[in-house]
């Protein structure tokens, strides 16, 4: 007999959606990093523009392709990670 009322499924639910999401993620940036590709966290962002500032940024000069996910990113190319890096960490 299950004792959670349909919200608090609801809100488990999701959770757990979530948590599986960033277990998915991070087994496959590992295996990303593991041929080659470069992981980089940024501190923090200053405020919503900084982060839009940064989106707008990867799109313009990022050669390779690249993920996101908060603060945390990953780069193909090596270059665009170094660039980005001393641009924005």
């Amino acid at each position: 007999m299950n004792s959670f009322n349909p919200l608090e499924e609801d809100i488990a639910h999701k959770m757990s959606m979530q948590m599986q999401s960033e277990i998915d993620r991070e087994v496959l940036w590992g295996m990303l990093k593991s041929i080659g590709w470069t992981r980089v966290m940024i501190d923090q962002y200053t405020d919503n523009y900084h982060a839009v500032d940064i989106s707008q940024w990867l799109n313009k000069h990022c050669t390779g392709v690249y993920e996101r996910s908060g603060r945390d990113f990953i780069f193909e190319n090596e270059k665009d990670a170094a660039i980005f890096i001393l641009k924005w960490a």
